[in-house]
């Protein structure tokens, strides 16, 4: 596996980014987590390579340099995978956005955990995170201790996605439906759920 920062910054430069409603970069790969259903770890590892502050700030310049619409998407496969490297890039990120008016705003994945660590919440409100997608997969405890997915048992769900709104942070919930554990009630809880969190979108 190469390091990231090795590979040559994307030709942003070729695209006319006013014609898109997003742009994206990426900070890490990886992920330490070992859901059941996810590849992740066994293609990109569980200790997440990262880019430098500087690097990445460099691949932002040049896509504020095309005039994009407003939004970057950080595809990265958790952005709190590496949290030490993620905390040490979200100051300078929020310097940088302050430098340049907020002209972007940022969104990205991660872990529903994020919402144990109200330091990063902060950061990431200063460098103007606005939305993310979060993997719920299941309102079912015994849903998620069977597919290993333990980071989402940690605090009551609603009360997560209650925190990370609180930063002015959207959530888009990642679910599953046909998992071996399913109950005739899985449906309705799943709605209840929506009731209960008001997550705008769940896909």
């Amino acid at each position: 596996r190469l390091e990231l920062s090795d590979f040559p910054i994307p030709a942003y430069h070729l695209v006319d980014l006013r014609h898109y409603m997003m742009g994206t970069v990426q900070f890490s790969s990886g992920c330490p987590y070992t859901c059941e259903f996810c590849d992740i770890p066994a293609l990109y590892g569980r200790n997440p390579r990262y880019k430098s502050a500087e690097r990445l700030i460099a691949e932002l310049e040049v896509i504020l340099a095309q005039d994009p619409l407003g939004a970057v998407f950080f595809v990265d496969d958790n952005l709190i995978g590496n949290k030490k490297a993620f905390k040490l890039l979200l100051p300078k990120l929020a310097d940088w956005q302050k430098r340049t008016n907020y002209r972007l705003k940022f969104l990205g994945e991660c872990s529903l955990n994020l919402a144990q660590d109200k330091p990063i919440l902060e950061l990431m409100r200063a460098a103007h995170f606005t939305d993310l997608f979060f993997g719920v997969e299941s309102p079912e405890e015994l849903a998620l201790e069977a597919m290993d997915k333990h980071q989402n048992t940690r605090m009551p769900i609603p009360e997560a996605v209650k925190i990370i709104n609180s930063y002015g942070i959207g959530l888009t919930a990642g679910m599953i439906i046909g998992l071996d554990t399913d109950s005739d009630q899985t449906v309705e809880r799943l709605t209840a759920f929506q009731k209960e969190t008001q997550v705008p979108l769940m896909v």
